[in-house]
């Protein structure tokens, strides 16, 4: 697979401007630093998605100083991220592998997941969902007539918002 194209100066001056908006919507203090365990939810709302694993074991790694502190610092966030970004290594899933894995849960082909199967699924598998995460995903998921969670106007949602 041949490397991508350098980013033109274009793209790496507004997607830099799109990384320091983001960071400071999490930087509290104002100290040009945010703490580990955010890093991850940045990361996801400029659209990279990494695994746990990658992200704990090479990406955060590489945004720390040398001593570890539990925080990340701009200036190293802001390198790795327009990095991935122009790589697009951990874009989303596409629109039809979420489809295929909805329909796995929804086995009896209804259409929705009811909330309470999709909160022990967020919570308890894989890499468990923190209590805010989890709030606003079902604010964004759930249907506010009935509670369910219709997954595929779920994911046209989610798709106008991240064109897949």
């Amino acid at each position: 697979m041949s490397a991508a194209p350098p980013p033109t100066e274009e793209w790496t001056e507004n997607t830099k401007k799109k990384i320091r908006d983001m960071f400071e919507i999490f930087d509290k203090d104002k100290s040009d630093s945010v703490i580990e365990e955010e890093v991850s939810t940045i990361m996801r709302a400029l659209g990279v998605y990494p695994s746990e694993k990658a992200l704990v074991q090479e990406i955060l790694t590489e945004m720390q100083d040398d001593e570890p502190s539990g925080y990340v610092h701009y200036s190293k966030f802001e390198k790795v991220m327009v990095r991935l970004m122009h790589s697009k290594e951990w874009e989303p899933d596409s629109g039809d592998l979420l489809l295929q894995a909805f329909r796995t849960i929804d086995t009896e082909n209804t259409g929705f997941i009811v909330p309470e199967v999709m909160e022990d699924l967020l919570a308890g598998k894989g890499t468990p969902f923190r209590p805010k995460e989890l709030e606003n995903f079902f604010a964004v998921a759930k249907d506010p007539e009935t509670g369910n969670i219709y997954y595929e106007d779920y994911i046209a949602l989610i798709s106008k918002k991240y064109v897949f």
